[in-house]
This record gives C-alpha cells, sequence and structure tokens, in this order.
C-alpha cells in the first residue's frame, strides 16, 4: 500500500502554510484503475492539478474528502497496487 499526497514539486515557491483544495475524487474506494488514470483534482494557487494512479490498483482508503483542505505533506488516499 502507498499513500497518496500530491508531489513535492507542486509545492515549490509556495509559501508555508498554503493550503490546496481537494476539488474532488475521480474514482471511489475500491474502483479498479490503470496507471496514469486520474485519481483526483486538487486546486493550489488557482492552478488545477491531477493526481494519477502511479500503477494498475484501487484506492483502498481515503483520508481528506472533496472540497477539503490540506497542506504539504498531508496524505489524501491509500493506494493499493495490483499484485
Amino acid at each position: 500500500m502507498s499513500a497518496v499526497i500530491l508531489l513535492d514539486a507542486a509545492w515549490d515557491g509556495v509559501a508555508p502554510g498554503v493550503e490546496a483544495l481537494l476539488d474532488s475524487w475521480a474514482v471511489g474506494v475500491g474502483v479498479p484503475v490503470v496507471k496514469g488514470q486520474t485519481l483526483a483534482t486538487v486546486v493550489l494557487v488557482k492552478a488545477s492539478i491531477d493526481i494519477e494512479a502511479p500503477s494498475n490498483g484501487h484506492l483502498s482508503a481515503i483520508h481528506v474528502k472533496a472540497e477539503e483542505s490540506f497542506v504539504a505533506g498531508n496524505v489524501l488516499a491509500e493506494f493499493q497496487a495490483n499484485s
């Protein structure tokens, strides 16, 4: 299982303490996805960013719900790769 986060590169140049908004989840827990498929869309400093599946698998848990804010390093969800 791996943590789903907004990658550090997205936060480059963003002031400490600035929050991002999890706009929407494209898939729910347990729904099969393929590598590169959009899992969620977040908004950070007026830019929309898609978070993609790292491999084939599924979300096993969601920790940040749609329309909730989060800061750098927060775990948004857990991802389970297919074996």
